[in-house]
């Protein structure tokens, strides 16, 4: 019995043996090996081919150019060499995705006839990223029917191009662009009629008049620039981002449809009359249901001490602080936030060693706290007076708190915090509903 148990075992290892050399990837369908390529740049997809014989000609079928900036292989010298030689062997006779990004012009011509060829076998999906690289794109690609994604970042001249009209392009990102004037970056805005992702960071204009971000089918917007003046006018917008933007003479309009909105916005301290227009900010974006403050942005309004307007439809205010000013977060701001339910407070390192302190408000309870607000959230507790001031203030006066939950500082250990956990405990409560979580980061 012994010897024949051994034959099974035996046997049984084999098998398992010949499973584990089993080539399943090779088993696939051709055209799934052909998506999976497609998600790989094309110098490693070229690499598959040294697997099999299967593979010696399966990248050529890939319907993606995709080369990174990483790639070693392509220099200056081998640039033209290489280029031909790949489309040379290409048996795809379509190309769903152009993504090219250099840091030096090694061929602008040959560049061009690849955005060209890719045009013609009706491309969905060109990124460019070229820079420092000044070339004349082919004025074909800006009446491409096919293409839903546009990304141009470099230095790039529209000199040659007298017309657009990008039927199906639905996301455009642009970065560091030049124009000989800010009417012809409106123009490609016009000529994208169903655009609904628009990413427009530090262009820089020649020259500037009134430039405008009037998109009327436009959903999402981010922006980063130091534009001093800033149109905006997009009314079924629902996401916006202002991220590292100078707060000057904002004009926003038509956004009654905005559902969030995230602000990193800052000026200037020298140039203090800008503070005056940053409620023209708050009044453009004050139908949002969700509004994030970067620590930035807190900064800035807490020294500007505006007067926002009223956020009726605001269900969820985030806000990134590194020094917790009472008369800003419950005069200036709470008592704007009338049906607020959530509210969220990261602290971003240590509080600042500024002489704002914590100090319990003048004012009656804004209606928000005491009527409407269901969820506190507070992150980065590290046990200040002024931390264990503010969250006091809350519980006392959330009536219909449902959840608090507090996360400690990364570098607390549970076992050395049982005296905080237990005095937060013992705060007083206004809603006998409202559960309390204690969480210690990782």
């Amino acid at each position: 019995m012994a010897k024949r148990s051994t034959r099974k075992r035996s046997k049984s290892a084999k098998g398992k043996n010949t499973l584990d050399k089993v080539d399943r990837l090779s088993g696939l369908p051709h055209e799934i090996l052909t998506d999976i390529l497609t998600l790989l740049p094309t110098k490693d997809a070229i690499t598959t081919s040294v697997l099999s014989s299967k593979w010696i000609s399966m990248w050529t079928f890939a319907n993606v150019l995709d080369f990174p900036n990483n790639s070693p292989s392509i220099t200056e010298n081998n640039f033209v060499e290489i280029f031909n030689s790949i489309l040379a062997e290409r048996k795809s006779n379509c190309i769903k995705r152009l993504s090219l990004c250099f840091e030096a012009c090694y061929n602008p011509n040959l560049v061009v006839e690849v955005i060209s060829m890719a045009i013609n076998q009706k491309v969905k999906e060109v990124n460019l990223i070229l820079n420092p690289f000044e070339v004349n794109l082919p004025s074909q690609l800006f009446t491409c029917k096919t293409l839903t994604v546009l990304e141009l970042v470099g230095s790039f001249e529209y000199l040659q191009i007298s017309y657009v009209h990008l039927p199906s392009l639905k996301i455009l990102h642009i970065n560091l662009l030049c124009f000989v004037e800010d009417a012809t970056l409106m123009k490609l805005f016009s000529g994208c009629p169903v655009l609904e992702e628009l990413i427009y960071e530090d262009v820089i204009f020649k020259h500037a008049s009134s430039f405008e971000i009037s998109v009327p089918t436009l959903k999402r917007l981010t922006v980063r620039n130091s534009d001093k003046t800033l149109n905006i006018n997009t009314p079924l917008l629902q996401y916006l981002l202002l991220d590292h933007t100078k707060a000057t003479d904002y004009a926003i309009r038509n956004m009654n449809n905005l559902k969030e909105a995230y602000t990193n916005i800052y000026f200037e301290s020298e140039e203090g009359e800008e503070q005056e227009n940053i409620p023209n900010l708050f009044i453009g974006i004050q139908k949002t249901q969700f509004l994030s403050f970067d620590v930035i942005s807190t900064e800035v309004l807490i020294n500007a001490c505006i007067e926002f307007p009223t956020f009726h439809n605001l269900g969820h205010l985030q806000l990134y602080l590194n020094s917790l000013d009472s008369y800003f977060l419950v005069e200036l701001l709470l008592e704007k936030c009338p049906n607020l339910k959530c509210l969220e407070i990261i602290k971003v390192n240590e509080l600042t060693d500024t002489d704002i302190k914590w100090t319990q408000p003048n004012i009656l309870v804004p209606t928000c706290l005491s009527s409407h607000l269901t969820t506190f959230i507070f992150k980065d507790y590290e046990g200040t007076t002024d931390e264990f001031e503010l969250i006091s203030y809350i519980l006392e006066s959330g009536n219909v708190l449902k959840r608090t939950t507090i996360y400690f500082q990364s570098s607390w250990d549970p076992t050395m915090a049982s005296d905080d956990v237990s005095r937060l405990c013992s705060l007083q409560r206004a809603s006998i509903e409202n559960k309390t979580n204690y969480v210690f980061q990782s």
